[in-house]
């Protein structure tokens, strides 16, 4: 049998979206209105172009990462026994998610004390009284990994009792139709959680100590994830398969993300009632999603679907770098505090240290077991 070539634009993809990720979480360190539980703050001199540029970009990051770890996913369970594939995901999400929660998440959430100068002592005062049983409790950037855990659970019953959802089917083009209905489940999904939110859009909460999640997003995920098994199974992406029209996924990717910073920012005060203002938001935030998702795999299809020795080696680590960024993007905004430069001069150079130690530090944890198998997206 022939072997089918790998399909380059989704690891490349997933490696933009984590490096997109990195310089994220290092904006919300300059933005305008960060949130006062953000590890650190620069109140030096906030740019509210920074609060655009999360505002935008947190959208569509993780369903993009759940897109595509659905589309992977069901590949894995197809080709393996229940008892292979498990061996692998226990490998490379479980216990890296549970060693990320009890190791490294405590010592990243105690950053947002010891940037501002609050006396704590970390053991006594701070890991039992406010993080283990207190209100400081995270997963940081490790809820990724245990929601993929819940859906790769779900994934694996599902294809029990439905034996022949991971069998590929022919190759099938969607329709306007699947598209349409997607975004309305979307909607339903997405104006009930901003009505239960009331507002709050930003909402985190936690089911102590097994899921740490936001409303407004959740069913996002598993929309997405399903989505992307889905895409496997009729065959997305390959040759003869579904493509997406970048000329007509882009323009609606820039068209609705402008629709919805404006509308966030501004649409409020024009509402007529705070229910109007989130039945309308939710509309957008659908669309935009559903457009960013689709806008960037048209563009990575078309224009990326390929590999060379740079594009491999990010692919190849972009995982483990997704893994160690939180804490080293924090104690480098950390250590440019107290230095007196300009805002917008000073975030190009904490992302770009960023980038550069979640790439070394990634590289380092190859030698992991857990995290050394992404050396496949190099061939």
């Amino acid at each position: 049998m022939e072997k089918k070539r790998r399909i380059f634009f989704l690891d490349n993809l997933k490696a933009f979206i984590v490096c997109l990720m990195i310089v994220f979480h290092a904006a919300m360190c300059y933005m305008a209105y960060a949130p006062e539980w953000w590890y650190t703050v620069d109140k030096a001199d906030p740019k509210f172009a920074f609060t655009l540029f999360v505002l935008w970009a947190d959208i569509f990051i993780m369903p993009v990462m759940f897109f595509i770890s659905g589309y992977f996913g069901i590949m894995s369970l197809s080709k393996q026994t229940g008892a292979q594939f498990w061996k692998s995901k226990l490998l490379r999400i479980v216990l890296p998610w549970i060693a990320g929660v009890i190791l490294l998440a405590p010592p990243v959430t105690y950053i947002m004390f010891a940037s501002r100068g609050i006396p704590m002592d970390y053991v006594n005062d701070y890991l039992f009284k406010l993080f283990v049983f207190g209100p400081c409790f995270s997963h940081v950037q490790y809820w990724f990994l245990g929601m993929l855990t819940y859906l790769y659970i779900a994934l694996f019953l599902f294809c029990k009792i439905m034996p022949s959802f991971k069998e590929r089917q022919g190759i099938s083009i969607p329709g306007p139709k699947l598209f349409v209905g997607f975004a309305v489940l979307c909607y339903i999904c997405t104006a009930a959680a901003y009505f239960y939110v009331n507002g709050n859009y930003d909402l985190w909460c936690n089911i102590w100590p097994v899921l740490v999640y936001q409303p407004t997003r959740i069913s996002f995920y598993p929309l997405y994830f399903f989505l992307g098994a889905y895409a496997w199974r009729n065959q997305w992406f390959v040759e003869g398969g579904y493509k997406a029209d970048p000329a007509k996924w882009l323009p609606a990717f820039i068209v609705t993300g402008i629709a919805y910073l404006f509308y966030t920012t501004m649409g409020a005060p024009t509402a007529a009632s705070p229910e109007q203002y989130m039945l309308v938001k939710a509309a957008i935030h659908v669309l935009f999603l559903l457009s960013a998702v689709f806008g960037l795999l048209a563009v990575f299809q078309s224009k990326l679907d390929y590999t060379n020795g740079i594009l491999g080696e990010l692919a190849a680590n972009s995982y483990n770098m997704y893994y160690t960024h939180m804490g080293l993007v924090m104690l480098i905004a950390w250590g440019f505090l107290s230095i007196d430069l300009p805002t917008y001069p000073k975030y190009i150079i904490v992302s770009i240290l960023s980038l550069l130690a979640s790439y070394l530090t990634g590289k380092i944890l190859m030698v992991l077991p857990c995290f050394s198998v992404g050396n496949k997206a190099k061939k």
